[in-house]
């Protein structure tokens, strides 16, 4: 038994050690989260170190199994962290390290392992890196993906990716009121300096939403498209996404809970988040979300032609089977809105109103938004 413990051991080991060329690690679905060098099972070459979106982590030159010439390593958007020299695995020479916009922060000099001089420089907020600094932290192999479509040979990539732009999405308040949420599909004319030339619309969301999703996309900066090796002007086609957080739910009402109501805070809060009045212990809402209604919603030209929005409360009887029977406009802003707000009530399907466990025909009121985009 004790020979044949040493025998697996042995070959246990000669499996995980005798490595040569090229050895990859993942992340999951395809993903390499590393791609290290050997040789003769000693560490040797360039060996790379990567995020989950593609971009470099850490780049290291190896020879004979210790750290020599350029050492680099990046943030997650692309730019250079810090750039280390080592000669046979002892610092030596200069290193520079960056902050996260790319600006310069220190600078070590070393003589064989000996630092001999230091530098710190103060972090600039005004600074903003060019687009070509991005490049090297960058995998390009990565940039033509389903999430972005183009007709160049490499496509242009917001610097932080599409993630980036969403960070700077303000969400429109409207929008959170009545809990819509879903995607923005836009066209980018990028241009040879990573800008932002025209943005258009082709699916939009509504309530806000569109101009939220131009303005993000007007504070993202790119890394421009290429053709034949040649920087190009392109147009890129992708989608953003809105998605509340768990605690910007659409509130729906029932009479109780309005009664008991008596705060300036509170009913503050109620004005920002009532989308449906009812008196029935559940009340009812549209079958797939207030998303289906909004859909039904055709903005009156006269009203554009006025610059007219707001809210139109309506008075609808819905049946126990979640068909609306009636429906009367209660407060109205005129210019074709408030019939428009009757025929999106009147096509819409609901979940009926629940008493006492089961569904009930019930009367409620439904507050329908005309936001001018």
């Amino acid at each position: 038994m004790l020979k044949i413990t040493f025998l697996m051991s042995v070959i246990a080991v000669f499996s995980v050690a005798a490595q040569d060329g090229i050895v990859k690690t993942y992340y999951g679905k395809g993903k390499v989260s590393s791609r290290v060098s050997f040789v003769n099972d000693i560490l040797e070459g360039e060996s790379f170190w990567y995020y989950e979106n593609g971009n470099i982590k850490t780049q290291k030159n190896y020879s004979n199994g210790k750290l020599n010439n350029s050492n680099r390593s990046y943030y997650e958007s692309g730019l250079l962290k810090e750039e280390v020299h080592y000669t046979d695995g002892t610092l030596n020479g200069v290193s520079k390290f960056y902050y996260e916009n790319g600006g310069l922060k220190e600078v070590r000099t070393y003589n064989f392992g000996k630092l001999i001089s230091k530098s710190e420089l103060e972090f600039d907020a005004n600074y903003v890196a060019p687009y070509s600094a991005y490049e090297a932290g960058m995998n390009k192999k990565n940039f033509n993906s389903e999430d972005i479509l183009c007709d160049a040979d490499i496509c242009p990539q917001p610097i932080g990716g599409i993630k980036e732009i969403e960070k700077n999405i303000i969400y429109p308040e409207l929008a959170k009121k009545f809990n819509l949420e879903g995607k923005v599909l836009l066209a980018v004319l990028v241009g040879t300096k990573g800008e932002s030339k025209k943005i258009t619309v082709h699916k939009g969301l509504g309530l806000g939403c569109d101009e939220a999703a131009i303005e993000a996309v007007k504070k993202t900066r790119f890394i421009p498209g290429e053709k034949k090796g040649e920087v190009i002007e392109t147009e890129i086609l992708f989608s953003i996404n809105f998605k509340l957080s768990e605690n910007s739910e659409t509130k729906f009402l029932t009479k109780t809970e309005t009664d008991s109501v008596k705060s300036e805070v509170i009913n503050k809060e109620i004005s920002q988040k009532q989308f449906i009045i009812c008196e029935t212990e559940v009340c009812p809402k549209p079958v797939g979300g207030i998303n289906e209604l909004l859909k039904k919603i055709k903005y009156p030209s006269q009203a554009k032609r006025n610059n007219v929005s707001g809210e139109v409360e309506v008075e609808t009887k819905i049946n126990d089977l979640g068909f609306v029977i009636s429906v009367t406009v209660t407060k109205g802003i005129g210019y074709g809105c408030d019939e428009a707000a009757k025929s999106a009530v009147i096509k819409t399907e609901f979940e009926p109103a629940v008493q006492n466990g089961k569904p009930v025909e019930t009367t409620v009121k439904i507050m329908v938004p005309f936001i001018l985009e």
